[in-house]
């Protein structure tokens, strides 16, 4: 039976506890038989969940992020844990963790320890479910999945090293349901890509360009490594940090980006009421400059390059510095716009307005056609949007 799709925009990864309510009874309204639900850490310490009976708890990973709420990366995975303690009744409740992780045990051994737990990774070999082999190219993933209940090959359009752990996470919670092997094969397959996440924008052009959601500093740095797997010339990476949050990983994330990247763009991304200059000023502090060190250097229009041979620019203005990775790429190339991934707006003072990186990517790549078509060469950086752009 073929169902159409319905989407419901909502202002928080986890909606209030009513909200969420309502959301459900409108789901079974209309038929649906299972819900898959991002129990986020505000959501749980906010008490967005209470009253959601959930049957299965994933843990992915844990990684730095949403200090300024938590206070502590202690509080942040205590937060985290509340969902594992609703895991109570052996009968119906199911863990599923990922052991490459440090804190797997700690999951683990939230709620009663009777549940039966079903385990996965990538380098650990003990877990219940694990690649035997996997391969990775800029179309596609091909892997093979050790279960419990045997051999599972899968071609997937999802990117990337951890969309290999994404895979290995569903793996898990079909086998913990009793799914059919086939089904778990099929369901995983007919997925071509997950919005804002790894997501290619193809516009017929000589190198790659992927937005994704990546704004801590591990998942920037999972990303980058993931995107050197696929073998590119260069990566020409474009980020911001967000205004009114975590300042501790600015200048981190930085170090990241100019360490596994070739082209480094920093710029705007949230800003809210703090002001871009002042966020890229954090930034710049991961590599020990300050915002009057790259003005210098640029005073002429030179930029010489990092100790380590990559190079570094800025554009407070998000659109421009979209475009500007997007002119840079040259066959081969993978450009990587990082932070916003399926987020649609850019929030600056009280002001959201419409933003969406993967129409910028499509606009831009369109744009640099023309100027390529009129002879224009736009490889060179300094670069710069006309004024009627």
């Amino acid at each position: 039976m073929c169902m159409g799709i319905t989407s419901w925009n909502q202002p928080n990864t986890t909606p209030d506890a009513v909200l969420v309510q309502q959301l459900m009874a409108k789901m079974l309204h209309n038929g649906t038989e299972a819900v898959v639900m991002e129990a986020s850490s505000h959501g749980l310490a906010l008490g967005r969940c209470k009253e959601v009976d959930f049957d299965i708890a994933v843990f992915t990973n844990l990684t730095r992020d949403h200090l300024d709420f938590h206070g502590s990366e202690e509080d942040y995975r205590d937060a985290k844990a509340k969902l594992f303690s609703r895991m109570v009744d052996p009968e119906r409740n199911r863990k599923i963790v990922n052991i490459d992780d440090p804190n797997a045990p700690f999951f683990i051994g939230q709620g009663n320890p009777d549940v039966p737990v079903v385990t996965f990774a990538m380098e650990d070999k003990n877990a219940d479910v694990h690649p035997l082999k996997f391969e990775l190219s800029l179309f596609e993933t091909q892997v093979l999945v050790n279960t419990p209940q045997g051999i599972l090959e899968i071609s997937s359009g999802l990117l990337g090293r951890h969309n290999i752990y994404n895979i290995l996470a569903a793996v898990a919670v079909g086998i913990a349901v009793g799914a059919p092997l086939e089904d778990i094969v099929r369901g995983i397959e007919e997925v071509d890509a997950v919005p804002g996440r790894c997501e290619l924008i193809d516009e017929e052009q000589a190198f790659g360009v992927i937005v994704d959601y990546a704004h801590t500093p591990d998942a920037l740095s999972r990303l980058l490594d993931s995107v050197r797997e696929l073998g590119p010339r260069r990566i020409i990476t474009v980020f911001g940090c967000a205004g009114e949050s975590d300042r501790g990983k600015r200048p981190m994330m930085t170090k990241i980006a100019t360490d596994k990247s070739d082209v480094v763009m920093l710029t705007s991304d949230n800003p809210k009421n703090e002001d871009p200059l002042d966020i890229l000023d954090d930034m710049l502090a991961g590599i020990g400059w300050t915002m009057q060190d790259y003005l210098k250097h640029g005073e002429n229009d030179y930029y010489p390059p990092l100790p380590n041979g990559h190079r570094l620019f800025l554009h407070d203005i998000r659109r421009v510095a979209v475009r500007a990775a997007v002119a840079m790429g040259e066959e081969g190339d993978m450009v990587v716009v990082a932070g916003k991934g399926h987020e649609i707006y850019q929030i600056e003072g009280d002001k959201k307005e419409f933003f969406d990186d993967r129409e910028e990517c499509r606009e831009a790549l369109q744009y640099v056609d023309e100027l390529h078509q009129a002879g224009i060469d736009t490889s060179e950086f300094p670069w710069r949007l006309p004024e009627s752009h």
